[in-house]
């Protein structure tokens, strides 16, 4: 099945057309989630582009990643507050994680992060760096602490999740 998905997968990242998306999401709607959702399938655009953004990530770039979400009492209140599920932060990461065809990027709950004030918090590891890394998407204050902050909406996992995504998209290509 594996084989047979990636081959499929290149294929579809080519065409990529709203039609074969909606046949292909029929067949086997878990794997083929990202097309339905790539904002790039539903109109012309440079192949290029088409192709990198609807292609899984590369999976020994991806697995020097870990995505981590605090855990801490201050965190955890914050994001009950905001009246979300304590584990909202983990399983919206996850989840993304798994719509994307990522599943060699590990995702851990951690410690406090030192941002409680700004909580909740994510944090983003690289096997090469010690500590958490700074990503392109990062707003200004989260920059300085390398920590995305304030993660209460979907809109947040996304810019969080997209930020993991580039970076991995970006290494991928420097160490082709």
């Amino acid at each position: 099945m594996k084989s047979f998905s990636v081959g499929l997968l290149s294929f579809l990242s080519v065409l990529c057309s709203k039609s074969t998306t909606a046949f292909v999401t029929t067949l086997h709607p878990k794997i083929f989630q990202p097309f339905a959702s790539c904002e790039l399938c539903s109109q012309p655009n440079d192949e290029s582009e088409v192709q990198q953004q609807c292609t899984p990530l590369d999976s020994n770039t991806a697995k020097q990643f870990k995505i981590i979400t605090c855990s801490s009492t201050a965190c955890a209140k914050r994001t009950t507050s905001f009246g979300l599920d304590e584990y909202a932060l983990y399983s919206g990461i996850y989840e993304r994680k798994e719509d994307n065809l990522a599943p060699d990027v590990q995702i851990e709950e951690g410690p406090c992060m030192g941002k409680c004030q700004f909580g909740p918090c994510i944090g983003v590891e690289h096997e090469d760096y010690e500590g958490f890394v700074g990503l392109e998407g990062m707003k200004g204050d989260e920059i300085a602490s390398r920590v995305f902050q304030t993660i209460i909406t979907e809109g947040d996992l996304d810019r969080v999740w997209e930020s993991v995504e580039n970076a991995i998209r970006v290494m991928s290509e420097e160490e082709a």
